[in-house]
């Protein structure tokens, strides 16, 4: 078996997973926003490095089965308002809907994407135009420096028609051609709204995304990957590039931590899994329940509806590097961020700010000459003085008593938060069971559990990982959708139109159709939820979708069924003191790397590793499973 890699390009570090079936080695580099394709080149050597013991990134690419990437450059893009703008041809009569104070045009965001007042078009009831009218209004749009144009009109036929006109006078082969998209050629969606703001924020994205990914794909095909690189998206599967849309990888990356969730919530037969993962910025929570990911049915980009759904993720602007502050007498943290950089005042990059690592590393949780497995010596003088100047002053508290605050302040804040999502979803904090990943979810996470109520605790021994672990459970699929209004009185030709197109994609892919499974099913949103039902006849409501996935599965990351049977005491490499706001006291240390299946220790204790640190509090108990994950449970009183 060869090497299969997940890659997860995040805002501040770009994760890697490598497996070969038996093993699984992780790694991480800092991501180069100048150039996406340096740090994605960077991530492999260090896996490769991880692997052969020293950098050898052509033989890693040459030996790889399945290479599959997710990016946040399409989710910055869109934060930032740093992609393509675009001008809009809609129905005439109908400028105004979309430009203004109102709808769409009350939106930053769209404003970024739509500079100027949409163009109308002239439509007939058959959905004829006129030709010489589009040509003068498209001349128009590019002599005021037009780049990008979206069609957007309601009759698909008077689209088509533009489509055919656009190519008579604009051909593809002529450097003064202008990049179109066709509305319902992206998405079947009566919405008129939603689809063009779906159709927007795509041909926003595209140019960006496209040179960057065909580059990162070029780079791989010159050290002779055996197969496309696959570019994982925020449904939860994976395609080749030429075969994604770039509106699907906005939010990919928080996506692979769910499908990680999913594995996991198999793998221990948990029925509700609560996902935290703490990042520098953020906090993003979402319930994992009967081994599905929930989805709104008509997801948002920031404040933009679109026709496709996304996760029921909810974000909060907590994280590790969040810029604490006190407010009337009371610690308030975020949801500003100073980021990477300048960072915490502990990077010593001229950041003066106390963050939740500034009081970390104070008390002795976070090594300053381990930290991201050594890359970066952490300052604890300059965090004594954030945190003095900016918490324990105006407190008036000691530096160290500052920190320990931070910590308690920071556990209620996010417990608050997330027992309003638990409660939301119809989660019972005590029979859930709480899955802690990204950089910061496992830190404190005990106390986080105790301020919910939640009794259990799971950390994945890739914690730090986990987004670029979960993408490892992704397959290569597409997804079709037709609305059952349309569908119904000509059920069997729609589904083999569908099953046509579905199986000249899969072999565009690069996959034997034959060998792809092919599912028919009613898709419908229900009080804000999607549900999905197997196809029974033509009795589906009017509201629904006729739905067709294509899927060819690929080899997925390994989980180990727990057969451990806990009771061998871990083995403790020293010890520290650490004064959490109960007083000073010594506790065990113990090394991620020394763990093994069936070992356990008791709280207080503090896990470390190259990129992992968990503070076990008092009245935990810690045991370690088969899969090498740390399963935290409350002592029972």
């Amino acid at each position: 078996m060869g090497f299969l890699v997940n890659i997860d390009n995040g805002g501040t570090f770009t994760d890697v997973c490598i497996s070969d079936g038996s093993r699984m080695v992780h790694a991480k580099s800092t991501t180069t926003p100048h150039d996406l394709t340096q740090c994605f080149m960077e991530a492999m050597r260090r896996g490769s490095r991880e692997l052969f013991g020293d950098d050898d990134l052509a033989r890693l690419i040459r030996e790889t089965d399945c290479l599959r990437y997710s990016t946040t450059s399409g989710t910055n893009a869109v934060v930032e308002h740093k992609g393509t703008p675009v001008s809009v041809l809609v129905d005439v009569g109908t400028e105004e809907r979309f430009y203004g104070d109102s709808g769409l045009g009350a939106s930053d965001l769209w404003r970024a994407m739509v500079p100027s007042r949409p163009s109308g078009i002239k439509v007939a009831a058959d959905g004829a135009i006129d030709p010489d009218e589009l040509t003068r209004i498209v001349n128009q749009l590019l002599s005021t420096g037009a780049q990008r144009l979206v069609v957007c009109l309601k009759s698909a036929v008077a689209e088509s028609n533009v489509k055919s006109a656009l190519l008579d006078r604009y051909p593809r082969h002529l450097l003064g051609a202008i990049p179109f998209l066709i509305s319902s050629e992206l998405v079947n969606d009566d919405d008129i709204e939603r689809r063009v703001a779906t159709s927007v924020i795509n041909s926003y994205l595209h140019p960006g995304m496209e040179h960057f990914l065909y580059s990162a794909e070029n780079v791989c095909k010159s050290q002779h990957l055996k197969r496309p690189l696959l570019i994982f998206r925020n449904d939860g599967d994976s395609a080749r590039v030429a075969k994604t849309t770039a509106i699907k990888t906005w939010g990919s990356g928080p996506r692979g931590g769910l499908e990680g969730s999913v594995a996991y919530a198999r793998l221990y037969r948990l029925p509700t899994v609560v996902a935290m993962d703490i990042g520098g910025t953020t906090t993003d929570v979402s319930v994992v329940s009967n081994e599905k990911v929930a989805l709104r049915p008509f997801g948002e980009v920031e404040d933009l509806p679109t026709s496709f759904p996304l996760p029921q993720l909810q974000s909060f602007g907590l994280g590790g590097s969040s810029i604490l502050g006190v407010v009337d007498g009371a610690i308030s943290i975020g949801p500003e961020s100073v980021g990477a950089v300048p960072g915490p005042a502990c990077f010593g990059r001229g950041g003066t700010h106390a963050t939740l690592t500034d009081a970390l590393l104070v008390l002795g949780v976070l090594d300053p000459e381990q930290y991201l497995g050594g890359e970066l010596k952490l300052d604890r003088e300059r965090a004594l003085l954030a945190l003095k100047a900016n918490i324990g002053d105006p407190l008036q508290k000691t530096p160290e008593q500052a920190a320990a605050a931070v910590i308690s302040a920071f556990q209620q804040q996010v417990g608050q938060q997330m027992a309003r999502v638990m409660k939301a979803a119809g989660a019972d904090p005590a029979q859930s069971t709480l899955l802690a990943f990204g950089g910061g979810g496992p830190m404190i996470v005990s106390g986080i559990a105790e301020a919910i109520g939640v009794k259990q605790v799971i950390v994945p021994r890739l914690a730090s990982v986990f987004s670029a672990f979960g993408i490892g459970f992704s397959h290569l699929a597409h997804e079709y959708q037709v609305p059952m209004s349309e569908a119904a009185p000509k059920l069997d030709a729609v589904k083999a139109e569908l099953a046509t197109r579905a199986r000249r994609d899969m072999a565009g892919e690069g996959v034997d159709p034959e060998a792809c499974r092919y599912q028919y099913s009613v898709w419908r949103a229900v009080d804000g939820a999607v549900t999905e039902s197997p196809l029974n006849g033509v009795t589906a409501p009017a509201d629904a979708r006729l739905t067709l996935k294509a899927v060819y599965e690929l080899p997925s990351s390994t989980l180990v069924a727990d057969s451990a049977s806990g009771g061998t005491p871990a083995p403790a490499h020293g010890s520290v003191t650490l004064d959490l706001g109960d007083g000073a006291g010594k506790v065990n240390v113990y090394l991620d790397s020394n763990l093994k299946p069936g070992h356990t220790a008791s709280g207080p204790c503090l896990l470390k590793g190259d990129y992992l640190t968990c503070l076990i509090g008092k009245g935990w108990n810690l045991r370690v499973t088969s899969n090498q994950d740390l399963v935290l449970e409350a002592a029972k009183q």
